[in-house]
């Protein structure tokens, strides 16, 4: 049967139908679908094509559905994610001035976190991706979105566990040992940190195996063994030990330095990562008498930025090791003028004495809570800094800060191309009557 897209909703969606939707396919296109139950359109399917649509070059693009556009062109990629943004905030009744997405100028090759997960196949370790929503795993090394020499490591890891006769763990039979292999990538030095994750204790022969991998790629500086004990979906577990070197690398921005260990959190794409950081501090226009309150602070990346021009900086975080992290970078940097306080913000925030002046929010997918949104409209900070990775969460919280703040400016952001991912920046002023 012929179908042909009508509209996209979420920006992927394509409904063909009043109520049936494919994936894969863009307005105005006309393809061939061999089944209603068939969930996506392969590219050999479409027969009127968009002058949107481009080849697509990764050969795993329908099995692991990780990413959402590499059959889009960049230029329609900005404009449906701008698009997005003002449908859901036209939706929401908000008011504010939305700017076009800035773009990535790097597309592909941009994650310098990166993550593959262990499976067995004709024997062998293999290492590989997720299905997208699916506990599926299929063996693939070339992951368009990671860092290029990140896949060239992942690749000595899995012949290098193989010659050590590692096996990968088994969630059914409770069996084998290797869950992940995760690589992080310093942007400054390109100094990498890698992480082998276990199910149990045991890595046998861990010395051996950092070593066979630090000297065919000596940028990998350190090698850690994380710990799990649970049969659990999370990629890092509390535990770990270090196998070689320091636990942890180094990365630099705007000239402050910041220690990176394995669950340290930290964007990313670090070339637009600088980019939305510079864009929030302009935003923020911190004074050096102003007070700054940096709420989901993570390793302390902005709390550190914004020391430079503020008198005061608090930063409250919740993860132990992300607060840790924060202390070490404040002695690195030698910027006294930051507390760091480890607790859950939406509590400490309802025993802050001192007003800020600004307040820069930086929260997980989830957006906010209430509890910490009620605190921010009894503290009235004069600017706040909202930086979010999900836009449905963003206009929740917005509707709730409108009642006492106006939305001055809201810049998305292309944190994540070739994903329907999108970050942004919102600066919300206080208002005087």
């Amino acid at each position: 049967m012929q179908i042909k897209c009508h509209r996209l909703v979420q920006m992927t969606e394509c409904y063909y139908d009043k109520n049936k939707k494919v994936n894969y396919l863009l307005p105005g296109e006309v393809a061939h679908l061999d089944s209603p139950k068939k969930e996506w359109i392969n590219e050999t399917d479409v027969l009127d094509k968009s002058p949107h649509r481009i080849r697509i070059k990764c050969p795993k693009f329908y099995q692991c559905g990780g990413c959402d556009f590499l059959h889009v062109s960049l230029d329609y990629q900005s404009q449906l994610k701008t698009d997005y943004l003002k449908q859901l905030f036209k939706e929401h009744h908000l008011e504010g001035g939305i700017y076009p997405i800035i773009p990535c100028e790097r597309p592909l090759g941009y994650r310098h976190k990166t993550v593959l997960s262990a499976l067995t196949v004709h024997g062998k370790l293999k290492l590989g991706l997720f299905q997208k929503n699916s506990k599926v795993l299929f063996p693939f090394l070339s992951c368009y979105l990671h860092h290029p020499e990140a896949n060239q490591v992942f690749k000595t890891v899995e012949d290098t566990l193989n010659l050590f006769k590692i096996k990968a763990y088994d969630y059914e039979k409770n069996q084998g040992m290797l869950k992940h292999v995760m690589i992080r990538t310093s942007y400054k030095t390109q100094e990498m940190i890698l992480i082998l994750v276990t199910q149990g204790d045991v890595l046998p022969k861990a010395k051996e195996i950092a070593k066979t991998i630090m000297e065919k790629h000596p940028k990998v500086k350190t090698v850690v063994h994380n710990i799990h004990h649970k049969k659990t979906s999370l990629i890092l577990q509390d535990k770990e030990k270090i196998i070689a070197g320091l636990g942890y690398i180094e990365d630099e921005i705007f000239n402050v330095r910041f220690r990176l260990s394995s669950q340290s959190f930290y964007q990313a794409n670090p070339i637009q990562m600088m980019k939305l950081y510079a864009y929030a501090l302009d935003q923020a226009v911190i004074s050096p008498d102003d007070c700054v309150l940096d709420a989901y602070s993570g390793i302390g990346t902005l709390s550190l930025l914004a020391s430079k021009k503020a008198k005061k900086v608090y930063a409250i975080e919740s993860n132990k090791k992300a607060h840790q992290d924060g202390l070490f970078n404040k002695k690195l940097n030698q910027m006294d003028h930051v507390e760091f306080i480890l607790g859950d913000v939406s509590k400490i925030i309802h025993e802050f004495h001192v007003r800020p002046d600004v307040v820069i929010m930086d929260p997980p997918r989830e957006g906010s809570t209430p509890s910490f949104l009620n605190a921010l409209l009894h503290l009235k900070p004069k600017r706040i800094i909202y930086i979010s990775c999900e836009p449905q969460a963003l206009v929740r919280d917005l509707a709730v800060l409108k009642s006492q703040y106006s939305i001055s400016t809201v810049q998305a952001f292309d944190m994540f191309p070739q994903t329907k991912h999108v970050e942004s920046i919102t600066l919300l002023s206080l208002k005087t009557t």
